[in-house]
């Protein structure tokens, strides 16, 4: 039997004076090879919880600590730089668990 694994992938962006909080949360709770971070309080998280309620809770900061707005990640398209493509891919690629 063949097992398709893909961990759910959340765009996670601070609103506000909030980057600090949101950044530090990330860097504190999130491991280092499941975040990416674009630019600062801008991240993108590869994540087993499946709802983003789950991943603030996980971050500790859906008490009123931060303003903040996490989306999962269904498909994407834009322009940026080739590391957030590549985190992506490498994110979102079925592998053969």
């Amino acid at each position: 039997m063949v097992l398709w694994l893909v961990m759910p992938t959340y765009l996670l962006i601070s609103l506000g004076d909030s980057p600090e909080t949101v950044d530090a949360a990330v860097q504190a709770k999130i491991p280092k090879e499941d975040s990416h971070q674009m630019e600062s309080g801008k991240w993108l998280i590869s994540s087993t919880s499946p709802t983003s309620k789950e991943v603030s809770d996980a971050l500790a900061i859906t008490d009123p600590t931060a303003t903040f707005f996490i989306a999962p990640i269904r498909g994407y398209f834009g322009r940026a730089k080739p590391d957030i493509w590549e985190w992506l891919a490498a994110k979102t690629t079925k592998t053969n668990a």
